[in-house]
């Protein structure tokens, strides 16, 4: 099967008994979707239990994914659904810790250089910090949109569809965001 089809033309594809379209789908997604939920989850074996179950939704119930929204946006909100039920069956939200978990990396992880001496390594890891507690200070809903703008690129319009809110809303929340991300690096640096 042609990796150059779209989400559509796979969703059609798997609809018509294709496996191998459900596989392209999730391979196509599984970055960005379980990124965005390691985040929302804190966690990389919840991350992981949405993420299975957020493609078996579409394996039980294949038409729920109705053709008339792009099948990224769809994804995600199923993806966010599951998340929130989890959290509302364990009535409790865990934090994205600073560091990785053994299992996944944690934001901090990805600041610092790969290969840095020993100046750029720390330098980088008090970046990494500052940046982790800088987004640590953001409200939860600040948070969301941030991390669904710049970790899992959807667009604007995608992300009030997702979270069912005015784009206007959503546009106010990066720009609240940013501006607090922007006064705590510049206070850190001082």
């Amino acid at each position: 099967m042609p990796e150059e089809l779209t989400d559509t033309e796979l969703v059609a594809a798997f609809k018509g008994g294709d496996p191998e379209a459900l596989g392209l789908l999730m391979e196509r997604h599984k970055a960005a979707l379980y990124g965005y939920l390691l985040r929302l989850t804190g966690r990389a074996e919840a991350a992981e239990d949405v993420f299975q179950e957020v493609f078996l939704k579409l394996v039980r119930n294949p038409s729920a994914y109705g053709e008339k929204e792009k099948f990224k946006a769809w994804l995600f909100t199923v993806a966010r659904n599951a998340a929130m039920d989890q959290f509302r069956r364990q009535a409790t939200r865990a934090e994205v810790p600073l560091e990785g978990d053994g299992y996944a990396p944690g934001p901090a992880d990805f600041l610092a250089s790969a290969e840095p001496g020993p100046e750029g390594a720390f330098y980088g890891k008090v970046l990494g910090e500052r940046i982790a507690a800088a987004l640590a200070g953001l409200s939860e809903d600040q948070r969301e949109v941030f991390y669904l703008r710049h970790y899992s690129e959807l667009s604007f319009k995608e992300i009030a569809d997702l979270l069912k809110l005015p784009i206007g809303t959503v546009l106010a929340r990066m720009s609240r965001a940013a501006a607090k991300l922007r006064e705590k690096l510049q206070k850190d640096m001082q």
